[in-house]
């Protein structure tokens, strides 16, 4: 065997091994991070916290045990690094019984560590800086570079722990129906770290320009903040102020950038948070910087003193007249930084990424062999481990856990579907069964026939009239017969908008609450082979463009682009640390609308209710109740219920729609109708158009379709969707109009139009 081949076959082992121990290798990876994390806070002791650059002299907090000079100041240094170690290590040790469980409550445990290590070597430098500060504006010079040894490996081991949180994050985070927006969170990665590397550049390149206009063989003088930084002791008192306001935001620009850049790795869902304030901060601080060179620009006179000083240590001026330009570079920067706001606020990154965020379960990580596909793991450093909500919204759980009975309901309804289904055969069982139902119903063969065409040509339905003339019971019958499903949602007074339909979310307590309409909804998605009917009882004793616009414009979508969002934020229920979906949602926050859904609308017409605009009825089936109906004579025993799937009433419809020919522009009388209507400034749209050929095609089918049949089917749709729409004209002319329907065979139209009120 070649030794190109042994050497293949070694990395094939080696990698095979790493995949069957993943869990394994990372327990060790993560364990040896965290020792070697608790290992640099120890290593505090014996760390410089500054050093004199001059005598080589140092302040080690270990030297407390020599009793030597400066015994006081090294016992301060001291006992802080006794209460960091002694707490990091108690962090490390309790988390050693994590290793030795099956879950991945380790990731947090380590984390803490690591985070705890890098927060305490942080400060140990942060201190040694000040210290340098103080001392070096009195005299001598004094560095803290040992010390921020500690904190730069702390800050390595961090970030290359937050791989390990991301692959675990990245393992449990796995709800079917979500795709993590990855793009959205490297674009606005990239934003950040040029934001911060902006920032940085403005801090380490020119902030002030001095160009010599007398004398001018002088060349120009730049205040450099990198060497501003580096001899800060050597400046005048006003630049050492600039020095440590640079020295400041140097910092906290790279805090924030290795605080976002370790949250993107490990995936966390502070990720856009530490982005944006990374973001804002490098803002701020560049315009801080370029308003101090503006400063000087503006007010030169009043600081002339301390700009001449300066300017003498780079060229011999005694003597000579000056005169000079200040500038201020800087500000250029400033501008690049807003320029970089303004488009990450244009292109919004960081809210295509809250869906994903929305998964990571803030309740810590969890068994990643008891949780299942449905648990995901906190991520992200630091990690406080904040409380989640369990079930954000009961109704929904309850009705998910109905989910198997609903189908169990609906195989049963199966047994009884008809064999050979047709809407002749429909239409007079459904008269028979209301008839010999409990409360014997009377509807016509026109009615039922009238009330399934209008199911077919629109997902609206409006019955209208007199109180007590079967309004509501229609949809009730009618689904009780076919085994359908009916939902009544009573309308009130004092609805003023969707809420009152779809529910509310308490920010506070962060529960959602569904209405009945919500749940009626939801129930469907669960329940998708089953006819259901929504009738909103009495719609009109609130306008319903106030509570119902959301669906009027739904009705303009194709049927699989009808959706309603809920809430802004996603619903994700958690259970003994799982995280689940709600099964009736799309992306937590979204229903949607499914095909086996129909509204239907009861509206009596006093002084008590408003008027329905033309929006409404332009979208809507109407049908007018307008006298008693007749008492049933013949009653037989109640009648078996038929199943009629909302699959086989879909497919009747769009048999109807193919086997009927009727072509609305061909019609003579729908033409005449319209010009009759033309004074009136009465006509109608293709909305109206693709209403009256479906209505006509599917009521023609209710019978044996027949020339006859076709002209009551335009009469009956014509009065609902046009000729109607003259009860709110001024009709002088009625027995003339009246005539010239009764001319056109539309006998309805005619006695409409009589009955019109002179008012």
């Amino acid at each position: 065997m070649s030794k190109k081949s042994q050497k293949g076959d070694v990395f094939t082992i080696a990698f095979s091994f790493f995949k069957k121990n993943k869990k394994v290798m990372r327990k060790c990876f993560s364990f040896v991070l965290g020792l070697i994390s608790l290992f640099l806070t120890f290593s505090m002791f014996f760390t410089p916290l500054y050093v004199n650059d001059f005598t080589g002299n140092a302040l080690v907090p270990i030297d407390v045990v020599d009793f030597g000079s400066g015994m006081l100041l090294t016992l301060v240094a001291f006992l802080p690094v006794c209460v960091f170690s002694a707490v990091a290590l108690g962090v490390f040790l309790s988390s050693i019984r994590s290793y030795f469980k099956k879950d991945t409550s380790y990731v947090t445990k380590t984390q803490r560590c690591i985070t705890v290590s890098a927060v305490f070597t942080g400060l140990y430098y942060l201190a040694g800086m000040v210290i340098c500060t103080i001392l070096n504006n009195k005299s001598g010079s004094y560095s803290s570079e040992d010390s921020s040894v500690l904190f730069i490996w702390s800050v390595v081991i961090a970030i290359l722990y937050a791989f390990v949180v991301g692959s675990v994050a990245e393992e449990k985070r796995s709800v079917k129906s979500i795709k993590t927006a990855k793009g959205a969170r490297i674009e606005m990665l990239i934003y950040t770290l040029l934001g911060a590397v902006f920032t940085l550049v403005a801090c380490l390149t020119d902030i002030l320009k001095v160009k010599f206009i007398e004398p001018a063989s002088y060349d120009a003088v730049t205040l450099n903040g990198y060497k501003l930084l580096t001899t800060y002791e050597e400046a005048q008192s006003g630049f050492q102020v600039l020095a440590f306001v640079l020295m400041v935001v140097v910092m906290i620009v790279s805090a924030f950038a290795v605080f976002t850049l370790i949250s993107f790795i490990s995936k966390s869902k502070l990720f856009f948070k530490f982005a944006q304030a990374s973001l804002f901060f490098s803002g701020l601080a560049t315009l801080l910087i370029g308003l101090f060179g503006k400063y000087y620009e503006i007010v030169q006179r009043i600081n002339e003193n301390l700009i001449v000083s300066w300017l003498s240590q780079s060229a011999d001026l005694s003597g000579l007249k000056i005169v000079y330009k200040i500038s201020s570079p800087s500000v250029i920067w400033f501008g690049i930084v807003v320029a970089l706001i303004a488009f990450t606020v244009f292109r919004k990154p960081y809210t295509k990424g809250t869906l994903s965020e929305a998964l990571i379960s803030v309740n810590g990580p969890v068994s990643s062999d008891s949780a299942g596909s449905h648990a995901p793991v906190s991520s992200g450093m630091p990690s406080f481990g904040a409380a989640a909500i369990g079930d954000p919204c009961p109704a929904f759980s309850e009705l998910d856990s109905k989910e198997e009975q609903l189908q169990e309901a609906t195989k049963k309804a199966e047994e009884h579907a008809v064999e050979e289904p047709g809407l002749p055969g429909l239409v007079q069982f459904v008269v028979n069964y209301a008839r010999d139902s409990r409360l014997h119903l009377s509807y016509s063969v026109t009615d039922i026939a009238t009330f399934i065409a209008g199911l077919g040509a629109s997902r609206l339905t409006i019955l209208q009239g007199m109180s007590g003339t079967g309004k509501t019971s229609l949809p009730k019958i009618f689904t009780e017969a076919i085994l359908g499903n009916c939902e009544i949602i009573e309308v009130e007074s004092s609805w003023r908008d969707k809420h009152e339909l779809l529910g509310y979310y308490n920010e506070f307590s962060r529960i959602y609450t569904p209405k009945k309409f919500t749940q009626a909804l939801y129930k469907s998605v669960l329940d998708p082979q089953r006819v259901t009917f929504i009738v909103l009882d009495e719609l009109n004793l609130s306008r319903i463009e106030y509570y119902f616009s959301d669906f009027l414009s739904l009705m303009e979508h194709e049927e699989d682009r009808r959706q309603i969002k809920l809430l802004n934020t996603g619903l994700y229920c958690s259970q003994n640390g799982q995280l689940y979906e709600y099964k009736g949602l799309k992306d937590g926050h979204t229903i949607q609308i499914p095909d086996n859904i129909w509204f239907i609308g009861t509206a009596n017409r006093d002084e008590s209710t408003f008027e329905i605009s033309d929006k409404v009825y332009d979208r809507a089936h109407t049908m007018n109740f307008n006298k008693r109906a007749p008492k049933p004579h013949s009653v037989l025993p109640p009648m078996e219920q038929r199943y009629y799937s909302k699959e086989t009433l879909l497919k009747l419809f769009e048999q109807a729609k193919q086997n009927v020919v009727f072509d609305i522009d061909d019609c003579t009388v729908i033409k005449e109708v319209e010009e009759l209507l033309v004074p009136y400034n009465i006509t109608f749209g293709n909305r109206i158009s693709n209403q009256i050929e479906d209505f006509v095609k599917i009521y023609a089918s209710c019978f044996v379709p027949s020339e006859a049949i076709i002209h009551e089917a335009v009469e009956i749709i014509l009065l609902s969707k046009v000729v109607s729409k003259l009860e709110f004209k001024s009709v002088d002319n009625r027995e003339e109009l009246a005539e010239a329907f009764d001319r056109l065979n539309l006998h309805k139209c005619s006695q409409f139009v009589l009955s019109l009120n002179e008012d």
